[in-house]
């Protein structure tokens, strides 16, 4: 089942073919821009924070998140794989770190994450705020992602490291 078309329409836009499933769960919906052919599975949970922008053809699987504030651009054909966190923001050991706190004894520093096109995060891997992730990069499975990543670059471990490249490859205008 999916979300119902009352609820679609609090996004802030939707474009073709979209498929946000029934039990995924999506907090501020009026943030999140989704491109043509975007697809988010049960048991996600996303939020809106300062913004989240998906390009055509994302798909976010089953029990992955984007959450904690700050905001995020997620390029056409990436995939973000089951369990994976993109995490927007975090709390800082100079406050009080606890989202249950008042606002003002905490230390929130918010971020920005950038998947550019045809990248890929693998089951269970984190992705921590103000990090890039390079056109076509792959981020294995279990790996933590703390710097940006180059383009094309296979990255694995806690903390990634670079295991490898990929070849670059194109997708046409017409898909």
């Amino acid at each position: 089942m999916h979300k119902a078309p009352e609820f679609m329409l609090q996004f802030k836009s939707v474009d073709i073919g979209v498929t946000v499933f029934q039990l995924a769960l999506i907090l501020k919906p009026e943030m999140i821009s989704l491109g043509p052919g975007v697809r988010i599975d049960d048991y996600s949970r996303i939020e809106g924070g300062n913004g989240l922008s998906l390009g055509k053809c994302v798909h976010i699987c089953s029990f992955a998140s984007i959450f904690g504030g700050g905001s995020a651009c997620i390029g056409d054909f990436c995939g973000i794989s089951q369990g994976a966190r993109l995490i927007t923001g975090t709390e800082q050991p100079t406050g009080v770190m606890t989202a249950a706190a008042p606002r003002s004894v905490r230390d929130v520093k918010l971020g920005h994450i950038d998947m550019q096109p045809n990248s890929f995060v693998g089951a269970n891997a984190v992705i921590l705020p103000n990090v890039t992730i390079g056109e076509g990069a792959v981020i294995a499975a279990g790996a933590v992602i703390t710097q940006s990543v180059m383009p094309w670059a296979i990255m694995a471990g806690v903390p990634a490291k670079m295991i490898g490249k990929r070849n670059p490859i194109r997708i046409g205008d017409d898909v």
